[in-house]
């Protein structure tokens, strides 16, 4: 599913994606405002069970699970890529 040759920018963009499907409801124009500064729960007032079904979508995906003390350093969808990037490189 991964490829090394994967860029930060291309998993960027699946992060983001992912973000957006898993939450349903975000508007057009809020949808477009996504990007690597977005802060996942802040900025667009995330509940648990929404961030939730984020996470274990990303997990689904990227096919890594990164332990609970990782994602609680995450906020951003940057650090969310970044996450990922650091896990699949391992699994590599």
């Amino acid at each position: 599913m991964y490829d090394k040759q994967v860029t930060r920018e291309a998993v960027i963009k699946n992060v983001i994606d992912i973000y957006i499907e898993t939450l349903g409801f975000l508007s057009d124009e809020e949808k477009a405002s996504v990007n690597e500064n977005t802060h996942i729960i802040k900025d667009f007032n995330v509940v648990d069970i929404d961030s939730m079904a984020f996470d274990a979508a990303l997990v689904k995906h990227f096919s890594v699970k990164p332990d609970l003390e990782e994602w609680g350093r995450t906020a951003t969808i940057g650090e969310v890529a970044d996450l990922f990037i650091k896990h699949t490189n391992k699994k590599s």
